[in-house]
C-alpha cells in the first residue's frame, strides 16, 4: 500500500511544480528592496512614534503650566469653576498640579484625584521605556486617564503633574502613523524602482546574456557560437562575460580538435592493426634473407630488420597509448625481482639489435623491498625508462629506492648524454622525441599515465652531461 501511495502522490508534486509561479532575479530584487526599505522604516518608526507622543505629551505640560500660572493673578489664588474649566480645556488638560520649592503648590482639577491612575514620570523614562508607552497607547481603545509628570520650561525648577486622557493623543498618533506608513510605502517603491531600473541595467540583463550563451554552450558545445560583440564593461561582470567567450573560444577549439584526434585515433588503430600485421609478414622475409647464400643480400638483412622492429614498436606503442587506461590489479611482491627481471629483458633486447652493445642494469636496492602494485604495469613502466635511457646512449642504468613518508620513490639514473633543456619542459607529452630519430615520443608518456593509475607521480629529478635521474613514485 505505501508503494501504491507513493506513486500516486509523485504527479501531484510535480504537476504541483510545473504550476508554480517562477520570479526571476528582477522581481527578486525588487521585493527584497521593498522588503528591506519598509523594514528600515519600521525601525525608524518606533523611536519616532515615541518622540511624537512625547512631544504631545510635553506640549500637554507646556499649556498646563501656562493654566496653573493664571491662579497667580488673582489675590487667593482662587478661581470659579467656570473659569476653571475654561483653563483645563484651552489646555487640552483635566488635572493640573505645579510643584515648585519653596512655593504653594497651584491646582487646577476637573476629576478628583485617584491613587490607582497610572502614573508616568517623563524624567525617568529611557527611550525603550518611552517606545513601549507608545505601542501600549497604541493598542488601548477607549477613554484612559493618565497621570504625567515633567520639566516646564517656564518653570525650570518646578514639577508640573497634569492628568490627561489619552484618546485625543491616540488618535493624533494614528494619524502620524498612518502619514509615516504612507510616506514609507512611496518612498519605499521609488527606492526599489530605481534600484529595480537599475539592477536590471547593470546585472540582471548581462546575466541574462550570459545565461543564454551557458545554455547554447550546453546544447552545442561544438557548434559555432553566438556573434554576441564583447563587452567593454570594466567591472567583475565584464570581466566574467570576457572571460566565459574567451573559455567558449577555447573549449570549442579544443572539442572540435579532440573529435578530429578521435576520428584519427579510431583509424590509427584500424591502420596500425594492419600494418603489424604486414610487418610481421616482412620480417619473416627478412629472416630468410639474412640466411641467404648472397653475401650483399646478408649485409643488408639487419638494416632491413631494425627498421622493421622500429616500426612495430611505433605500431605497439601507439596502439598502447590509445587504449583505456587499465585498472591496476595491487599485489604485494618484492621490487628488486622486477628490476632484475626487467634488467634481463632489456639486455636481451639489446643483443637482439647488436651483440656488441654495451648495456649494464645494476640493481642498487638494499634488503627485501616489498611494494603493493601492479606487478606487470610496474614492469612496463621500467621497462619504458630503461629503453629510453638506453636508447638515448647511456651505457649504464642504476635502479635506487627508499621509502619517504607514505610513499616509495624509485630513482632510475643513468650515464646518458641528458636531455636537452628546449625537451625537457615537455618531455611526458605524446610524441616528444627528444631529438632521436628512433623513438616513438610515446614511452615517457605511458610511464607516466602507468604510474598515476597508481596513484603516483613521475619526474625528472635532474639531468646534464654525465646523466639523467627520472623518480616515480608509489603509494604504500
Amino acid at each position: 500500500m505505501a508503494a501504491d501511495i507513493t506513486v500516486t502522490a509523485s504527479p501531484v508534486r510535480r504537476e504541483h511544480r510545473r504550476w508554480m509561479p517562477t520570479f526571476g532575479l528582477s522581481w527578486r530584487v525588487l521585493g527584497l528592496v521593498v522588503v528591506a526599505v519598509m523594514t528600515a522604516e519600521v525601525l525608524l518608526f518606533l523611536p519616532s512614534l515615541a518622540r511624537y507622543r512625547l512631544a504631545y505629551l510635553e506640549q500637554l505640560i507646556e499649556s498646563g503650566t501656562l493654566a496653573a500660572l493664571a491662579l497667580d493673578a488673582t489675590p487667593d489664588n482662587m478661581v470659579t469653576e467656570e473659569v476653571k474649566h475654561a483653563l483645563l480645556n484651552n489646555a487640552r488638560v483635566d488635572a493640573v498640579v505645579v510643584v515648585e520649592l519653596n512655593r504653594a503648590k497651584r491646582a487646577l482639577l476637573n476629576i478628583p484625584p485617584n491613587p490607582n491612575m497610572p502614573t508616568f514620570n517623563l524624567k525617568e523614562r529611557s527611550a525603550l521605556g518611552l517606545i513601549w508607552d507608545a505601542l501600549g497607547a497604541m493598542i488601548r481603545d477607549g477613554a484612559y486617564y493618565t497621570r504625567v509628570g515633567g520639566e516646564s520650561m517656564r518653570l525650570p525648577n518646578a514639577m508640573v503633574w497634569i492628568v490627561v486622557d489619552e484618546l485625543p493623543m491616540r488618535l493624533a498618533m494614528y494619524r502620524y502613523a498612518g502619514t509615516v506608513l504612507a510616506i514609507s510605502i512611496i518612498i519605499a517603491l521609488f527606492t526599489a524602482a530605481l534600484l529595480y531600473l537599475a539592477l536590471r541595467w547593470l546585472v540582471v540583463r548581462p546575466l541574462q546574456d550570459l545565461s543564454a550563451d551557458m545554455t547554447a554552450f550546453r546544447r552545442a558545445p561544438e557548434g559555432p557560437g553566438t556573434e554576441r560583440p564583447p563587452t567593454r564593461r570594466n567591472d567583475e561582470i565584464g570581466t566574467v562575460d570576457r572571460e566565459f567567450q574567451n573559455l567558449q573560444r577555447e573549449l570549442r577549439a579544443s572539442l572540435r580538435q579532440k573529435s578530429r584526434l578521435a576520428e584519427v585515433g579510431a583509424a590509427s588503430n584500424k591502420i596500425n592493426h594492419d600494418l603489424r600485421n604486414m610487418l610481421s609478414t616482412a620480417r619473416l622475409l627478412s629472416d630468410r634473407l639474412a640466411r641467404s647464400d648472397d653475401e650483399r643480400t646478408r649485409a643488408l638483412a639487419p638494416t632491413i630488420l631494425n627498421t622493421i622492429d622500429r616500426a612495430a614498436r611505433l605500431a605497439s606503442d601507439a596502439l598502447e597509448y590509445v587504449r583505456d587506461h587499465p585498472t591496476p590489479r595491487m599485489e604485494a611482491f618484492d621490487l628488486s625481482d622486477l628490476v632484475d627481471e626487467v634488467g634481463v629483458a632489456l639486455q636481451e633486447a639489446g643483443e637482439d639489435r647488436d651483440p656488441n652493445l654495451l648495456r649494464d642494469w645494476r640493481d642498487e636496492i638494499v634488503g627485501e623491498c616489498r611494494v603493493t602494485a601492479d606487478r606487470d604495469l610496474l614492469y612496463r613502466v621500467m621497462v619504458n625508462l630503461g629503453r629510453n635511457a638506453f636508447d638515448a646512449g647511456a651505457t649504464e642504468v642504476v635502479v635506487r629506492a627508499r621509502s619517504r613518508g607514505g610513499l616509495m620513490s624509485i630513482d632510475i639514473a643513468d650515464n646518458g648524454p641528458g636531455v636537452p633543456p628546449v625537451v625537457a619542459s615537455q618531455l611526458f607529452r605524446p610524441f616528444t622525441t627528444g631529438g632521436r630519430s628512433s623513438g616513438t615520443g610515446l614511452g615517457l608518456a605511458i610511464a607516466r599515465d602507468l604510474v598515476r593509475a597508481h596513484g603516483g607521480d613521475i619526474a625528472l629529478m635532474e639531468t646534464s652531461d654525465h646523466g639523467s635521474t627520472f623518480r616515480f613514485t608509489l603509494p604504500l
